[in-house]
């Protein structure tokens, strides 16, 4: 039993090597609500993302409602500003703008930060500051959150009721101008309208940094069968996240996460599958009650998988694919080569 299990933590160990690629992580807002702090990314975040073998972490600008309208191009330039002055003073952190980019920091030991955006509200209806964060390093956009905004509407978290209109003028322009810029347009949080109209808009490859599949946890903000065979007509990926896999805290595990691979993989092939962990019971329990119950009214009560909480259970993970039979070269895939191969065709 013990070489058995020697031999699992080998191929862990093997198949860690290049680095996990997780495409969805909350640490700008974070950071930002720190700034009175020094060297947050090594104090705070460092040790479990080296746990993990976390090799590229796509990091979300987003903004809280409490900043809207007003104060959502200000935070957001904040948040950029923490977070280079925090990768700046670790020396473990490379902010990327391009695959070439990435792969220097890999083989330099260092974590791969890419810059997202999560919902439109810095540019407010000014299209000109997507060229702005685009200087400044964001390389993928998804529209909306779970609101409206100035590009259109988010997906609700309930098996119905989101707004059945498409995407606004200004939402089509982000869209044609993220595809010249050389932006990824992320089709996580939109509705099913926008979802349908951005896939019509674009020619690149097309993705979903966090979700999950409906056939587990049936809301509109997670997608449906047909919309991920959508992303998989298009050779694109979607990255599975590790908060919605069910609306009972039960059947919250990590064999109920791997069905969401799982499922995925059926439906569109391993190619179409990473990872998007979207990790944030590290906020959750920093909240105040009254917070937490704000959030459930608003969206839901996150149901986190014990031993899938953050970067530093990766191996869970990676133990629990061997389990049920995956081959190294599919987990390869899904942790790290799927993603990998979209930012050396889009970046």
């Amino acid at each position: 039993m013990a070489s058995l299990q020697t031999s699992v933590e080998k191929r862990i160990d093997r198949l860690h090597a290049p680095g996990i690629v997780d495409f969805h992580f909350d640490m700008p807002m974070d950071l930002y609500e720190k700034r009175g702090r020094a060297n947050v990314l090594d104090a705070d975040y460092l040790a479990e993302l080296e746990a993990g073998d976390t090799g590229v972490l796509g990091v979300a600008i987003y903004i809280e409602d409490r900043y809207l309208p007003e104060m959502a191009l200000r935070v957001a330039l904040d948040q950029v500003a923490r977070i280079h002055a925090e990768s700046d003073a670790s020396g473990r952190f490379a902010i990327c703008k391009n695959y070439e980019e990435i792969c220097r920091a890999r083989e330099a030991g260092k974590i791969a930060l890419l810059l997202t955006m999560e919902g439109v509200e810095p540019l407010g209806a000014d299209l000109d500051l997507l060229r702005i964060f685009y200087e400044l390093g964001v390389r993928a956009i998804g529209l909306t959150h779970a609101r409206r905004n100035a590009a259109g509407n988010g997906g609700i978290f309930a098996p119905s009721g989101s707004p059945r209109d498409g995407l606004t003028a200004f939402g089509r322009e982000v869209v044609r101008e993220c595809e010249a810029l050389g932006v990824i347009v992320d089709l996580a949080h939109i509705n099913a309208a926008g979802f349908e109209e951005i896939l019509k808009l674009t020619t690149r490859p097309a993705i979903v940094s966090h979700t999950n599949a409906r056939r587990y946890y049936d809301i509109e903000r997670n997608i449906s069968d047909g919309q991920i065979k959508m992303i998989g007509e298009q050779r694109g990926v979607i990255g599975v996240n590790a908060v919605l896999v069910s609306p009972r805290a039960e059947e919250a595990t990590l064999d109920r996460y791997v069905d969401h691979i799982e499922h995925i993989a059926n439906l569109i092939g391993v190619a179409g599958v990473g990872i998007g962990f979207d990790f944030l019971e590290f906020l959750y329990r920093q909240w105040l009650e009254s917070g937490k119950q704000e959030l459930a009214a608003k969206f839901t009560t996150p149901r986190f998988i014990p031993d899938l909480t953050n970067h530093s259970h990766a191996r869970n993970l990676t133990r629990k694919l061997i389990e049920r039979g995956f081959s190294d070269a599919d987990i390869a895939k899904i942790l790290h080569e799927n993603w990998m191969r979209i930012f050396k065709e889009l970046l």
